[in-house]
C-alpha cells in the first residue's frame, strides 16, 4: 500500500507541478546506495511586498527502484509564479530514466523526458536519450562523475506551426562532497551542444548547500543559472534563480 501511494503522488506531481529548467538536474535527491524503494519530497515557497507583490511556489517529486545492477529513477518538478495577482511564470516536467551498473565505476543510461514552459513559449519538448557515465572519484566524503549521452529532441514552439527536430550531444560534470557531517556541496554543470552546429548550445549549472536538521528533514540554499544561446524569439538567453527550501526524505 505505501509503494502505491508513493508511486500516485509521483504520477500526481508530474501532471500538476510546475517547473522552469530546459536543462534538468535528474542525478540529485536520490539514494546513491540504498536498495529497493526510496524517494524524497521538496518544496519552496517565495513572496515580496511592497513596490513588488510577487510569490513563487516550487516543488519537487522524486522516486526510485534500485537493485544490485538496475536503477529506475522518476521525478517530476514544478514552479508557478504570481506578480500582483497575475501569473507570470508556469512550466511543467517530468523524466524517467534507468541506470545499467557494469562496474562500480561505469554505467549506462538512458531516459525519456516532456516538458511545457508557456512563458518560454515552449509548447512541448520530448527528449530521448543514450549513453554512459563514469564515477570518477569515489570517497567516503566525496563523489565525482562524468556523463555523456546521445540525445533525441523534438519541440513545438507556440504561435509557430509543425515541430523541429534535432540532435544533441550531452555531456555532465558533477561534485558531491559532504563538508563536514550534516553538511554537503553539491555542483553540477550539464553542456548540451547541437551536433550539426556547435554554436548551438545549451548550459545548466547550479551549487547547493544543504544541512541535515532530522533523519529525515533537511534545508537548502542554492543557485541555478540556464543559457540558451538560440531561444525561441522574444525569450532572452540567460535565466538564472535563487532557491530556499527544505526536503523531506523517505
Amino acid at each position: 500500500m505505501n509503494r502505491l501511494k508513493i508511486l500516485a503522488a509521483a504520477a500526481f506531481l508530474i501532471t500538476s507541478l510546475n517547473a522552469q529548467a530546459a536543462i534538468v538536474n535528474s542525478l540529485r535527491g536520490f539514494s546513491e546506495d540504498e536498495q529497493g524503494w526510496s524517494g524524497a519530497l521538496a518544496g519552496s515557497f517565495g513572496a515580496s511586498g511592497g513596490n513588488t507583490e510577487e510569490t513563487t511556489f516550487e516543488g519537487d517529486g522524486r522516486l526510485q527502484l534500485r537493485s544490485a545492477s538496475n536503477v529506475w529513477r522518476f521525478f517530476a518538478r514544478g514552479k508557478r509564479t504570481t506578480t500582483r495577482g497575475v501569473e507570470t511564470a508556469r512550466s511543467t516536467l517530468g523524466h524517467l530514466r534507468h541506470n545499467y551498473l557494469l562496474s562500480d565505476c561505469w554505467a549506462t543510461i538512458a531516459f525519456v523526458q516532456h516538458q511545457r514552459n508557456p512563458f518560454q513559449r515552449l509548447d512541448s519538448r520530448y527528449l530521448v536519450g543514450f549513453g554512459g557515465r563514469w564515477l570518477a572519484v569515489k570517497g567516503e566524503s566525496t563523489r565525482f562523475y562524468l556523463g555523456a549521452t546521445q540525445m533525441f529532441e523534438q519541440e513545438r514552439i507556440q504561435d509557430e506551426s509543425g515541430h523541429t527536430k534535432d540532435e544533441r550531444l550531452s555531456t555532465y560534470i558533477s561534485l558531491v562532497s559532504e563538508l563536514r557531517d550534516g553538511l554537503a556541496l553539491d555542483f553540477l554543470v550539464f553542456y548540451q551542444p547541437l551536433w550539426k552546429d556547435f554554436a548551438d548550445w545549451r548550459v545548466h549549472g547550479e551549487i547547493k548547500l544543504t544541512i541535515l536538521l532530522t533523519g529525515s528533514l533537511s534545508f537548502f540554499t542554492g543557485y541555478n543559472l540556464e543559457h540558451d544561446t538560440r531561444p525561441p524569439a522574444g525569450v532572452v538567453e540567460t535565466d538564472w534563480n535563487t532557491k530556499t527550501g527544505f526536503v523531506f526524505n523517505f
